[in-house]
């Protein structure tokens, strides 16, 4: 009685393990199943199924041969059994047996698991002794493999790698081209931002330009200053024709004079009042200041 719980117990747990997709432990509890009783027709059909879901076939040719095995011997034993209890029609079915050429009588090939298990025997030892045959091919063909052939193989493979480096190295040459290409292409970029940021800049500056107030102050006395007025006039002049100078004028009371000039930088301001016959003669300093002009209004009077 506990011989056949724990093996209920253990079918149980085989199936539990094949649903859940654990094959081999599920083998191995029906294995135990089977080993304890080999005519157990349940766990010898799902031994079988696991089996041959893990492609274990010398296994289950040893399942199929076990369960076999155990039919045979039932069969024997139930023959048996009847010969006792009817040994008259025994004897006659004997003399009948041997008169048609048999020595005993067996029930397989009238049960349909016993066919069943008949055809897989066949077909798994088909199966196995067919890749042994292969196998033994494959090896047989190994050996009988000519040097030649050997040597064949091997320019073979050198001609693959050959033909893999010659890839791998135009494909970087490639790629190198294609980043040659790209930077360059970063690089014109670059270039014309920064010519179109310059522009910006430059109309910026036109738009609102810079504007510088330069302040003279007498160094010597107004007598010596009229003595080079005339100079410095057609200094003046020169520079309100280019359109550097806006305005000019004497300061109020009369220690110097006021320049308003519009020029591309202080440097350049700079340059050309060290033109001016007051500085070249050191009649008077100069300083000066710029600023951005943000409104103009109209200016009365004349130029000159």
């Amino acid at each position: 009685m506990k011989s056949a719980k724990n093996s209920k117990s253990l079918f149980e747990e085989g199936r539990r393990r094949e649903q859940a997709g654990h094959l081999e432990d599920a083998a191995a509890a029906y294995q135990q199943v089977v080993d304890a009783d080999p005519a157990n027709r349940d766990a010898v059909g799902r031994l079988l199924v696991v089996y041959r879901r893990l492609k274990e076939y010398a296994r289950e040719l040893a399942v199929v041969e076990a369960a076999l095995g155990a039919v045979a011997e039932e069969d024997k034993t139930a023959q048996q059994k009847w010969i006792r209890s009817h040994p008259g029609a025994a004897k006659i079915g004997m003399s009948v047996l041997r008169r048609l050429g048999g020595e005993s009588a067996t029930a397989f090939g009238t049960d349909p698991e016993v066919e069943k298990l008949l055809k897989r025997k066949a077909f798994l030892e088909k199966r196995i002794g067919g890749k042994k045959r292969a196998a033994a091919g494959r090896r047989k063909t190994k050996k009988k493999t000519a040097p030649a052939v050997r040597s064949r193989e091997r320019e073979e493979k050198k001609a693959a790698a050959a033909a893999a480096a010659r890839k791998a190295a135009a494909e970087k040459k490639r790629q190198e081209v294609a980043d040659k290409k790209k930077h360059a292409a970063a690089e014109r970029k670059a270039a014309r931002d920064a010519a179109r940021a310059q522009a910006r800049k430059e109309k910026e500056a036109k738009a609102k330009p810079s504007l510088f107030v330069v302040s003279l102050h007498y160094l010597v006395a107004l007598d010596r200053i009229d003595a080079a007025m005339a100079k410095h006039a057609a200094f003046l002049n020169k520079y309100f024709k280019a359109g550097d100078f806006l305005v000019a004028g004497r300061q109020e009371p009369r220690t110097g004079g006021i320049i308003i000039a519009r020029v591309k930088s202080r440097a350049a301001v700079e340059r050309i009042m060290r033109q001016d016959p007051f500085v070249k003669g050191r009649l008077a300093s100069v300083d000066i200041v710029e600023f951005k002009a943000s409104k103009i209004g109209r200016l009365w009077g004349k130029r000159t």
